[in-house]
């Protein structure tokens, strides 16, 4: 992946809260779509500790516990005096944090292969893995978490995440097949005016100008009120 497109994908506005899957999804579902660029960008952060807390096996939350902490640990430079070490709980770099999250989360996986944790440590790997430019790997990973998430929020999202690996390949038919088969889940887990937002900008991009403009449209037909539906008639303006 070139350095421009993980530039562009570290940048991206879009941001998903990984797993505030019951209440705080019901409360704030016009928010859990941020769309900006024409890639997706699935942040993986916190909120799967949300979706964990209704699990009663504590070695397993213990365990993605320490993943996530990892996930999340400072970057501090190396100290540069002699005999000095690095900060504990700290990393040297950004590569170095990913590459031990990438470690942390599949002893996870591989001590819960079954278990809603290990399915929850498998998404977070995949948004490392896009992070870090693997994204084959990551698409891989999403399409398994979608497949055995089936409609549940992990499962939708992970789609999302899939979609994204396969634009960060350029595999723009796939990921819109991706994108449009969650347009067509009028009553699944996620704001459908941002999935047809994501949709019309990624069709944009694989230069599928009608299929933008159809996208578009849905948006401002069918969600007049939303906070997308402005951006969508503007679009809808300059396609012409």
């Amino acid at each position: 992946m070139k350095a421009q497109e993980r530039h562009h994908l570290k940048q991206n506005e879009f941001a998903i809260t990984t797993a505030k899957l019951a209440g705080t999804v019901a409360e704030n579902r016009s928010q859990i779509l941020m769309i900006g660029g024409g890639v997706l960008l699935v942040g993986v952060i916190a909120g799967g500790w949300f979706y964990l807390q209704k699990q009663k096996n504590d070695a397993a939350n213990a365990l993605f516990g320490a993943a996530m902490r990892v996930e999340q640990s400072q970057i501090v430079p190396a100290p540069t005096l002699p005999g000095a070490t690095q900060q504990a709980g700290t990393f040297a770099t950004e590569q170095a944090r990913n590459e031990a999250a990438v470690a942390a989360y599949q002893k996870v996986i591989d001590a819960y292969p079954s278990h809603d944790v290990g399915l929850v440590a498998k998404f977070h790997l995949a948004g490392i893995y896009l992070s870090m430019g693997r994204a084959a790997d990551a698409a891989t990973a999403y399409a398994d978490v979608a497949s055995r998430g089936g409609g549940s929020m992990v499962g939708s999202t992970a789609k999302l995440g899939q979609a994204q690996a396969l634009v960060a390949q350029s595999k723009f038919d796939e990921a819109i097949k991706v994108l449009t088969d969650l347009s067509g889940q009028r009553d699944g887990e996620l704001p459908m005016d941002g999935v047809l937002m994501e949709l019309a900008r990624v069709c944009q991009r694989a230069g599928k100008t009608q299929d933008a403009r159809a996208a578009f449209k849905r948006v401002v037909d069918e969600f007049p009120q939303s906070g997308y539906a402005g951006e969508a008639r503007q679009q809808l303006a300059t396609m012409g």
